[in-house]
């Protein structure tokens, strides 16, 4: 009898040995993933505030002659752009390219006429401003997992003029 139980001994050390960096990895992904999705819901967020400023830009004039609302192409996608550049700067802790790198590479569209929006794919009946984005975001606890440690997220929002 008691030789068995030599035999059992220092197993529990060795499943703790064995098992402990595996609890390790998954920690650090299911923290790596929150992190990814905290990144992208603030971006989402920053995206949809640039547009809905873009669509502050509307002709006055049309409005003045009882014309129906109308964005000015130019002046909403610098506002955008402007924008974007300015709420990005608050993440750029996590960012891997700059704030201004994102934004100008945005591919910002400016719709007028109703019909589906080329970015997001919806049905729009105003006029609307939609912001899509690559935000290079590090994260370092990929790179405990033999992944890169930059991921980059596409994300897209818009926003229509309302009068």
């Amino acid at each position: 009898m008691r030789r068995s139980r030599n035999v059992e001994r220092g197993q529990v050390t060795v499943y703790a040995v064995l098992l402990f960096p595996l609890l390790m990895l998954v920690l650090a992904l299911v923290l790596a993933v929150g992190t990814m999705e905290g990144m992208r819901t603030r971006l989402r967020a920053q995206i949809d505030m640039a547009a809905l400023t873009a669509t502050q830009a509307l002709d006055v004039q049309s409005l003045a002659t009882g014309g129906q609302p109308r964005l000015m192409p130019g002046a909403a996608e610098l506002l955008a752009r402007q924008y974007l550049a300015q709420n990005l700067a608050a993440s750029s802790s996590l960012l891997a390219a700059t704030p201004a790198e994102i934004a100008a590479g945005a591919q910002v569209s400016i719709t007028n006429e109703p019909g589906i929006d080329p970015i997001t794919g919806q049905a729009n009946t105003a006029p609307t401003v939609s912001i899509e984005i690559q935000a290079p975001v590090r994260v370092p606890l990929l790179g405990l997992a033999g992944l890169g440690p930059v991921v980059t997220l596409d994300i897209a929002g818009s926003a229509a003029a309302r009068t």
